[in-house]
């Protein structure tokens, strides 16, 4: 009988051990947090290219629109410490004879005049297009904001060129929605 007993005492002891060998299950998840990975440098914007042949006051034109970031200007730095490559822009249009009317290099200080300094501190030249012709005049759109592409913070302006070559700034107010600067 005392064996027995000890027999039953270690069955017991035994099954008292594997229980505590046991893990107990839980609901608490541990996951490690993911660390963003910071840019390897200044973002750029994409280089873009544009070409439109035109009929201005009946005479065949060629429009030129190229955009490529400048990484020989300074370094723009959002709010969030993102960094990004301003823009410059090259326009020209030419007769239909190759006789250039009007060519220049655009970067964001040729808009200085129509913001504020702050602004154009952490901005970038988005971009300027052919938008229409109007009289003796091509007008082209222009924007400089935050170069960010989810980003809505920008300030268009107008360029109006005139068949002498001359060239003038404006803000775009046809939208006329809450423009900064």
């Amino acid at each position: 009988m005392k064996a027995l007993q000890l027999l039953l005492i270690a069955v017991v002891a035994a099954f008292a051990f594997s229980a505590c060998g046991e893990k107990k299950s839980t609901n608490d998840i541990i996951a490690k947090k993911p660390v963003p990975k910071a840019p390897s440098g200044p973002v750029k914007m994409q280089d873009s290219k544009y070409m439109e042949n035109v009929k201005w006051d009946g005479k065949d034109c060629s429009v030129s629109i190229m955009r490529h970031a400048d990484t020989s200007l300074p370094v723009i730095t959002d709010d969030t410490g993102a960094k990004y490559y301003d823009n410059v822009i090259d326009v020209a249009i030419i007769t239909g004879g190759g006789q250039p009317i009007f060519k220049k290099t655009f970067n964001k200080q040729d808009f200085a005049s129509q913001v504020t300094e702050k602004y154009l501190e952490r901005s970038a030249l988005l971009g300027i297009v052919f938008d229409h012709i109007e009289g003796n005049h091509i007008v082209f759109a222009a924007s400089v904001g935050h170069p960010d592409v989810l980003s809505d913070d920008q300030v268009p302006m107008l360029i109006t060129v005139s068949q002498s070559g001359q060239m003038s700034l404006s803000k775009d107010t046809r939208f006329d929605s809450a423009v900064q600067g």
